[in-house]
């Protein structure tokens, strides 16, 4: 949602992200930004390929946090090696889950009223609409 061209309103950010993204990627890239909504942004394809450029790249540690990959950036000191558990943010215990897993253990696992994550963001579009290329794409970063 912080590039995608799939709004009629300018969302905070277009304007920086967009072209740090395309940078990011290098000249190499064969994706240019749509203007045609007033502001930089991109399509889900052209999105997902820029990503999959930068990941190409060994780069992703240079991408801006709302892109950053999860080990990377938050997850630092808990590598995907430890991780035991899947959840979403919607989950009511998925914030005890958490600090069990990143305290390695040392925080009983628990569930009370204190587990509820507090989800602030709410962008609901889906990747319903991907096709197979692009389902690679997502695969692939």
């Amino acid at each position: 949602s912080k590039v995608n061209c799939d709004t009629n309103t300018e969302i905070r950010g277009h304007k920086r992200l967009v072209p740090q993204l395309l940078n990011l990627a290098g000249p190499s890239n064969n994706i240019t930004a749509r203007t045609d909504k007033g502001w930089p942004c991109l399509d889900l394809s052209d999105y997902l390929a820029v990503l999959s450029q930068i990941h190409a790249q060994g780069k992703e540690d240079s991408l801006e946090s709302h892109f950053l990959p999860q080990h990377l950036g938050c997850f630092i000191d808990a590598p995907p090696a430890m991780w035991t558990a899947v959840t979403t943010i919607s989950d009511p215990n998925a914030l005890c889950s958490l600090r069990h897993v990143v305290s390695g253990g040392a925080n009983q696992l628990s569930t009370d009223d204190d587990c509820q994550m507090m989800k602030i963001h709410n962008y609901t579009r889906g990747f319903e609409d991907l096709t197979h290329t692009k389902e690679d794409y997502k695969e692939g970063v």
